[in-house]
């Protein structure tokens, strides 16, 4: 009877361990199948950041394509081509890097590239801009082409510029432009003294010589020719024998006879 009743918990124990053996091993498989999980979570990062790019490209698409950056770039292909400063390749390099740094800008870079534009734009339309642009065109064209390449050969690029930079060029050109100017004033008022004093040497001198004109014509002079007591009225040589020259005219024209020997 003993065993009998020992044995149901001796089977109960067994049991109880087994069971235990059992979910010990189980649990680190299941650990084990939940691991895969975790990648797909990962595997949404790039699906968002594609989502972003393309969102990006299409900001980007829609600001080109609106009517402020149209009116951007016309604006801006009329000031090159109208401009006297940059010659006709560096117009085509401008260009050039323009795109490539609008190809790699964002939609929120090219935003502020348009708004940049825009202030420049509003700089260049001012009177001093405009009044700039034209003395700077007069002042190059009488140029040779050395001497133009090294006036221009620090201008920068009005395209990658700042609208702080820009006016800081303007305000150089203004400079630039007042003292040239006082330069000229300077050099024309010294040639009008000369030329007054060249003006004035030239009526002295025709002064003088109407006064020495009148002073001739005023005063008695003596000639031997001149009849009363003056000796005058005679021929040359009155004191010679004869005459010893005849002057008269022939068939053959005028002829002069000498006769030494009346002498």
């Amino acid at each position: 009877m003993q065993s009998i009743i020992t044995f149901p918990a001796r089977r109960s124990s067994l049991l109880t361990i087994a069971a235990a053996v059992i979910v010990t091993a189980v649990l680190p498989v299941r650990s084990f199948c939940q691991q895969p999980a975790a990648p797909a979570k990962a595997a949404a990062a790039p699906t968002k950041a594609a989502d972003d790019d393309g969102g990006d490209l299409a900001r980007k698409a829609e600001i080109m394509n609106s009517q402020r950056w149209r009116r951007a770039i016309f604006e801006l292909g009329e000031w090159l081509s109208s401009q006297q400063i940059y010659s006709p390749q560096e117009v085509h390099n401008i260009k050039t890097d323009f795109n490539k740094r609008v190809a790699g800008m964002s939609s929120y870079e090219l935003e502020y590239l348009l708004e940049d534009l825009d202030s420049k734009f509003k700089l260049l339309e001012t009177p001093e801009a405009k009044d700039a642009r034209q003395w700077v065109g007069q002042y190059l064209s009488v140029m040779s082409d050395s001497k133009r390449s090294e006036v221009l050969k620090d201008v920068p690029n009005v395209v990658t510029m700042s609208s702080a930079q820009l006016q800081q060029e303007i305000d150089k050109i203004e400079q630039k432009k007042a003292d040239l100017q006082q330069r000229q004033a300077a050099f024309d008022s010294s040639r009008q003294q000369l030329v007054d004093r060249a003006q004035a040497a030239r009526q002295a001198t025709a002064a003088a010589s109407n006064s020495a004109a009148a002073s001739a014509q005023s005063g008695a002079s003596f000639s031997p020719y001149r009849g009363g007591n003056q000796g005058g009225g005679k021929p040359p040589f009155s004191d010679a024998k004869g005459s010893g020259m005849s002057v008269g005219v022939g068939p053959w024209g005028a002829y002069m006879n000498m006769n030494v020997g009346s002498f």
